[in-house]
């Protein structure tokens, strides 16, 4: 008989895009067990306040085996080196033979307890966006977070999965890298998606309201597009940054079929964040025909060919003369389906995730 294969995603930044991917290529191993047998292990913490455990209880499948390490986002080197220990026992017992770390604090926790268990060719990274490229931390913290991204794979191995073309550029220049995209089922999105017809022009972004996501530059262009309306899909910290009368903030959708429907109602999709991995939540807006307006920062502009599906911008101004391209309801139709076949071709879940299970095939031959 063949010999199950052990494989771990490790996460300690488990909400958002990030908890939609993993959650996503969880399930996909467990369902596809024709195309690689094997066991699937979970450790994640369940500490960031965007997880909905009783969503994700639902949502994930019942043969993968979850395992719930108690990790903090900042560094607490008496914490994290308890964290370590305990993943340690963890993966004593598992016994696995690949590891996937997901986001930066994983990509250490992770490489540092594996040691002894796990052989260098077995482990991948997931960066989903470099600490690096934060924009609302100091230049010590860019540098020291810079260090440790070039240190861990020189001193512990491992593939970096780069997310997205700029993503996978800057990984080359770390260590061994590879590119799979992020990627998003397209069923629910076509059963969902029906063309819309808005009295007022309406653009609309996901998220939660943090410094990342810039919650600011949104509410200077609705500011500055007083007929047009402007939707928040999410929540957060920074609602008081939301001041212009034209924008709904519509609190946290719980459901993906719930945001699908919330995306579907929108004339653009606008994503205006200071850094990315590769948002899914562009992804999903693709998937439901949505034109595109984002940021010039990496993971944005991968989705963007200008002028095809949508266009990248640099200022606030730019972006609110390129929302006026878009009153243009051929253009604005044109665009969106052409989201759709880019997302399809390069964003398709089933394809990305089957070359993930081919790469790691081939460590373990």
């Amino acid at each position: 008989m063949e010999k199950k294969i052990k494989i771990v995603q490790f996460v300690e930044a488990f909400g958002g895009g990030v908890y939609t991917y993993v959650k996503d290529l969880s399930n996909f191993l467990a369902t596809h067990q024709s195309d690689m047998n094997c066991d699937i292990h979970l450790i994640y913490s369940p500490n960031r306040v965007e997880l909905d455990k009783e969503l994700f209880d639902k949502e994930i499948h019942p043969d993968i085996y979850l395992h719930e390490l108690d990790m903090q986002r900042p560094i607490n080197l008496k914490k994290d080196y308890t964290v370590i220990r305990e993943t340690r026992k963890i993966l004593k017992k598992i016994k696995p033979d690949i590891i996937h770390l997901h986001s930066a604090k994983a990509g250490v926790i992770g490489r540092l307890a594996c040691q002894g268990f796990v052989s260098k060719k077995n482990i991948y990274y997931s960066p989903h966006g470099f600490s690096f490229v934060q924009q609302n931390i100091s230049k010590t913290k860019v540098l020291f977070f810079k260090i440790i991204e070039y240190l861990m794979p020189f001193l512990f191995g491992g593939t970096t999965v780069a997310s997205g073309n700029t993503e996978y550029e800057m990984a080359k220049k770390i260590g061994k890298t590879t590119l799979i995209r992020n990627g998003v089922d397209f069923e629910l999105p076509q059963k969902v998606y029906s063309p819309v017809s808005n009295e007022r022009f309406t653009v609309g972004t996901v998220g939660r309201l943090t410094a990342q996501k810039n919650p600011k530059a949104f509410n200077e262009i609705a500011s500055k597009l007083p007929n047009v309306n402007f939707v928040w899909i999410g929540n957060g910290e920074l609602i008081d940054d939301i001041t212009s009368e034209n924008i709904t903030v519509t609190g946290w959708i719980r459901t993906r079929e719930e945001l699908l429907q919330k995306l579907n109602t929108l004339d653009l999709y606008l994503q205006v964040s200071l850094w990315e991995g590769l948002p899914i939540a562009i992804l999903e807006a693709m998937a439901v025909r949505k034109p595109l307006l984002v940021s010039n920062v990496m993971g944005n502009k991968d989705t963007v060919d200008n002028g095809y599906n949508g266009y990248v911008y640099n200022t606030t101004e730019e972006a609110v003369d390129k929302i006026k391209l878009f009153f243009d309801k051929k253009k604005k139709i044109e665009m969106g389906d052409n989201s759709f076949e880019k997302a399809f071709k390069e964003y398709n879940k089933n394809n990305n995730f089957l070359n993930l299970i081919n790469l790691y095939k081939r460590v373990i031959k």
